[in-house]
Order: C-alpha cells, then sequence, then structure tokens
C-alpha cells in the first residue's frame, strides 16, 4: 500500500460505534509481531518507544532519532501505522510544520498528538491548540 492509501485505510477503521482497538509496538520486530497477528493498524506509544531506546518519555528521545525509528516500523510492515508524537516536538505552530513533514515522510498514517505542554505544567489553551493542531492539518 502507498501511504495515501495507508492512511485512507486507517481513516476508515475509525467508525461511530465500533471501537478502534490499536496494539502499541516499540519498534520494528514488535510491528511485525503485531502485523502477522492480524492486526489491521498498528500504533506506538511515546513511552515504549523511549524506554527501548534508554530514553524517558516527554519528548526526552531526539526527534531525529523518532523518525528514524517510526521510517524503520514504517517499512517493516504493510499496514497503517500511527505514531505517538506527544507534542509533536514544538510549542509554537509555525515550528510543528517541518516536524509532521519528517513524521509523513518516515511513513506515518497517523498520529496522536497531546494537548499538554511537555516539560511543562498544564494544557495548551484551546485557541492555542487549535493553532497547532491547524498547523497538523497544513502539511498533512
Amino acid at each position: 500500500m502507498t501511504l495515501a492509501e495507508k492512511a485512507r485505510a486507517f481513516h476508515a477503521l475509525h467508525k461511530k460505534g465500533e471501537p478502534l482497538v490499536l496494539y502499541n509496538i516499540w519498534d520494528a520486530g514488535s510491528a511485525k509481531a503485531v502485523a502477522e497477528a492480524g492486526a489491521k493498524a498498528i500504533a506506538t506509544g511515546s513511552w515504549s518507544v523511549a524506554a527501548a531506546q534508554g530514553y524517558a518519555d516527554g519528548q526526552a528521545l531526539p526527534l531525529e532519532t523518532l523518525l528514524a525509528i517510526a521510517a524503520r516500523i514504517t517499512a517493516s510492515v504493510d499496514l497503517p501505522v500511527s505514531i505517538d508524537f506527544e507534542g509533536g516536538y514544538a510549542k509554537r505552530p509555525e515550528f510543528l510544520a517541518p516536524n509532521i513533514a519528517g513524521l509523513i515522510a518516515a511513513g506515518a498514517a497517523g498520529l496522536n498528538f497531546e494537548d499538554q505542554i511537555v516539560g511543562g505544567e498544564g494544557l495548551h489553551s484551546i485557541e492555542d491548540q487549535a493553532h497547532r493542531i491547524a498547523a497538523i492539518r497544513a502539511v498533512a
């Protein structure tokens, strides 16, 4: 499947009244195991990906390392892969665009994107988070 086909397939799995169960993986090997077990899509968890590399959760794993891991994972399976991208490694919307472009280039069909302030306290305001999401959508 192409990335566009994977994105469409991932979107089609989101149905009202039918919860989507995604098995979390942390590397290419665990992705292959879950794919071979019959999953229709898979996802990463930020904690497990970071911990497997010896890092703490909360964007301590360098962005370049995460993107390389994401690329290895997506290349290892012919399924939609959603990446836990925490806060997108940027607070301001204009700095999200290149990070999201990198995630797409790595082959991610979806992402988890948090509203908490990574490395800080509390949540982004609704207005700020709306701008952050708009920046992501503009790239995707």
